[in-house]
């Protein structure tokens, strides 16, 4: 399917919240930027998982995208119901669990299984992105391809983070994102909040030269990163930069 007409499917069909929740900061993703997130991954995601799934917008754009079977867990049950509800839900294979993303009620471990994720940016909790990082890790995920609000101490945390996890990001890129006045104080039409895309790749946890090999092999072309140059696309600003791999 062209890019062009999955991104006016999903405006279409993917439902905004009902009831949105401050809390849970729940801001619909734009679907030309949920496309490019999944497209980095690579093909060799069997399963994905959308942790934060929302209405559904990124479990979505992984079946169109891959046409492979992804899984949807969100915590909101009213959200959950929305995602459930959309007319794609006949037409493909999702699922979505209504469950903390901190207790996951799913099977880790298995091969093939990436995750793919919309976290909280922590407007309203700091760090409430962690435990997302964190479940998709324990899942065993071999990719992650996650959003997080952008600042240089952020970038920081995220990098000790992830390879503290046992995973090497491979690409970090920058995009604005697009909030629209959903709640009380929310006095613009829109406001852009910064946002870092990362993509991380599993290497084996205790090695010391697990990144460097991980890396090798990716040179190999083992595992290769999708070919088409991600998150250039309407309305939404980025930068790429390669991390140093140390």
């Amino acid at each position: 399917m062209r890019a062009s007409r999955a991104r006016v499917m999903l405006e279409q069909l993917i439902p905004q919240f009902p009831r949105p929740r401050r809390e849970l900061e729940q801001y619909r993703t734009p679907p030309e930027l949920a496309l490019e997130l999944v497209s980095l991954l690579p093909r060799s995601c069997r399963i994905i998982v959308d942790l934060g799934a929302g209405t559904g917008m990124l479990t979505y754009a992984a079946w169109v995208t891959r046409g492979v079977y992804a899984v949807g867990v969100e915590v909101d049950p009213v959200a959950a119901v929305a995602a459930h509800s959309s007319r794609l839900y006949r037409e493909s294979i999702v699922d979505f669990v209504v469950a903390d993303v901190s207790r996951l009620p799913l099977r880790g471990g298995l091969s093939g299984v990436c995750a793919v994720q919309n976290p909280p940016f922590g407007f309203v909790r700091r760090g409430a992105d962690r435990v997302f990082v964190e479940a998709a890790a324990g899942l065993g995920s071999q990719w992650v391809a996650s959003l997080h609000l952008y600042s240089d101490n952020a970038l920081a945390f995220l990098e000790r983070l992830y390879r503290r996890l046992g995973y090497e990001p491979v690409h970090v890129g920058r995009v604005r994102f697009p909030i629209p006045p959903l709640y009380p104080r929310h006095f613009k039409r829109i406001h852009y909040a910064s946002v870092v895309v990362v993509l991380a790749r599993r290497v084996e946890v205790g090695n010391g030269a697990a990144a460097a090999a991980s890396a090798a092999a990716g040179a190999a072309g083992q595992e290769s990163l999708p070919r088409r140059p991600p998150l250039h696309h309407r309305g939404v600003h980025s930068g790429r930069r390669r991390v140093r791999r140390r």
